[in-house]
């Protein structure tokens, strides 16, 4: 049994979907990953904790998606499932991801403060590696921060976050990613007044949304822009 292989599947048949905004299909693969993966008999431990990290991703793709269908309560339920299989899995980059998701879970309530602690506990955890999975994360990471300061208005620190974010997940070509920092950066400078600049990174944003194909969520982006008279 081996988690990067699952990982791999995972992304190629579920998380395709997610990031183009479908998730009803997504949820129906993730939940076939789940059935599949709840019916094997790990032959030892580490087989038992390669099972466990792969349930804790799964958990966490479908509350990601569970919260933003608006259902808070089954989200969080999901996120403390996810964050009990990365624990017993002793798998660093779970447990990162475990950290992640319930920052952006607790953001989304307003517990800002806690949400910030724990983006940056992931964040520690993610640095520490070097492969494209950690680096990912770092960028992913910086992302949800930058999103987070944007929320607490704190302007100047959601730039810089983005902005590393838009760097790091251009390097590793993960580009709804940078479509994804380059609109919450436009929006940030949005709300201080910086319209000029929000304007170029609304545009940036629609690129790369439209480079993968995610011509919805790119007209979406295309009506928040601000035309001066």
């Amino acid at each position: 049994m081996d988690f990067k292989e699952y990982e791999k599947r995972i992304s190629e048949e579920g998380l395709s979907w997610e990031m183009k905004q479908q998730f009803e299909k997504a949820l129906k693969s993730y939940a076939s990953f789940l059935k599949e993966v709840e019916e094997i008999s790990p032959m030892n431990d580490e087989e038992t904790k390669a099972k466990q990290a792969i349930k804790s991703y799964l958990f966490l793709r479908k509350a990601n998606i569970i919260m933003q269908k608006g259902d808070i309560e089954r989200g969080r339920q999901l996120m403390n499932k996810a964050s009990e299989e990365a624990e017993k899995s002793e798998n660093p980059l779970m447990i990162g991801r475990s950290k992640l998701g319930l920052g952006v879970f607790l953001g989304s309530t307003g517990s800002f403060d806690e949400a910030e602690r724990l983006l940056k506990e992931a964040l520690s955890m993610f640095k520490k590696g070097k492969n494209y999975d950690s680096l990912q994360s770092v960028g992913w990471c910086l992302l949800n921060l930058g999103g987070l300061y944007g929320k607490m208005e704190k302007y100047n620190e959601a730039n810089e976050s983005l902005s590393q974010a838009i760097g790091t997940l251009k390097e590793i070509e993960n580009w709804v990613g940078v479509a994804t920092a380059f609109e919450l950066r436009a929006k940030a400078n949005q709300a201080r007044g910086h319209i000029k600049l929000a304007n170029e990174d609304f545009r940036q944003a629609i690129e790369f949304y439209e480079k993968q194909g995610m011509k919805e969520k790119a007209d979406t982006v295309r009506d928040s822009i601000v035309e001066k008279p």
